[in-house]
């Protein structure tokens, strides 16, 4: 007696459903842990909540300008960006390196974006509370009007992604979290010196200027000045919505190009082993 097989089918590939929410669960455990890592850390938490705000104010203070909810608000983003954002996640990066936390991470589930991702969130959360104290302070005290609230976002939202990558990059030569004092001073100098911030870009060779304008922290002035001014990189004001958003496009356009450098000049050279 003979059986007779049925021909094999082709199944279907299997799709895991739950794979992308295993992820950002996985993720957001990192996250949480990274914050309660910074909370504990009293030196980390005065120089991410305290230095911004006082490095702001004073340089609002030496700027001379009848617009001063602007120039608060401009101060404030900066300070954040190089003390919340720049230099409070290089020293975390190096730190959990040299304690061989990141390369028991690495050893695990987490991909390397994911484990040098997770300590930025927090810090990510932080600035946009500050950002959107001093716009309150700039627009209910300081009678400061919006003309694009949107590109304030922009400026906030371009300017932590860039710097965040820009902490990953940094974070590569960084041998000790005391040597993060001398490698991030270099960056922090030229951005500042080159943002406008403290010396008008109209000032400067013309050159210069142009270079300026594609620097890491002057886009995110433009992208402010835009937003309550409605104004471009020349100090003209812009009419029409089209002529808007061409001018933001062209003011993010530096900072995605940095985000994109900074991540995979990071992720590619980041050396998971202690250095010191």
């Amino acid at each position: 007696m003979t059986t007779r097989t049925l021909p094999t089918l082709p199944t279907a590939p299997v799709i895991d459903q739950g794979s992308r929410g295993s992820r950002l669960r996985r993720f957001f455990a990192l996250v949480r842990g990274e914050t309660s890592i910074l909370l504990r850390n009293k030196t980390a938490t005065f120089t991410a909540v305290v230095a911004p705000f006082a490095m702001g104010l004073a340089f609002t203070g030496a700027l001379r300008t009848d617009n001063a909810g602007v120039a608060l608000t401009g101060a404030l983003v900066s300070m954040g960006l190089i003390f919340v954002i720049y230099y409070t996640l290089v020293t975390s990066l190096v730190g959990r390196r040299e304690q061989l936390v990141l390369k028991r991470l690495h050893a695990g589930e987490p991909t390397p974006l994911e484990i040098l991702l997770a300590p930025a969130v927090p810090l990510w959360a932080l600035l946009v509370l500050q950002s959107a104290i001093a716009v309150g302070v700039a627009t209910l005290l300081l009678g400061a009007s919006i003309a694009h609230p949107w590109a304030i976002a922009l400026a906030v939202l371009g300017g932590a992604t860039t710097w965040t990558a820009l902490a990953i990059w940094s974070a590569t030569w960084t041998r000790t979290v005391e040597s993060a004092q001398l490698t991030t001073l270099p960056l922090m100098l030229v951005a500042l010196g080159l943002s406008g911030l403290v010396i008008p870009l109209s000032l400067l060779p013309r050159a210069v200027e142009l270079l300026a304008h594609v620097t890491p922290m002057a886009p995110v002035l433009d992208l402010i000045h835009l937003g309550f001014n409605g104004t471009g990189t020349s100090g003209d004001p812009i009419t029409g919505m089209g002529a808007t958003l061409l001018a933001a496009a062209s003011m993010l356009l530096p900072l995605v190009a940095w985000t994109g450098f900074g991540l995979w000049a990071g992720v590619r050279n980041f050396r998971w082993d202690a250095r010191s």
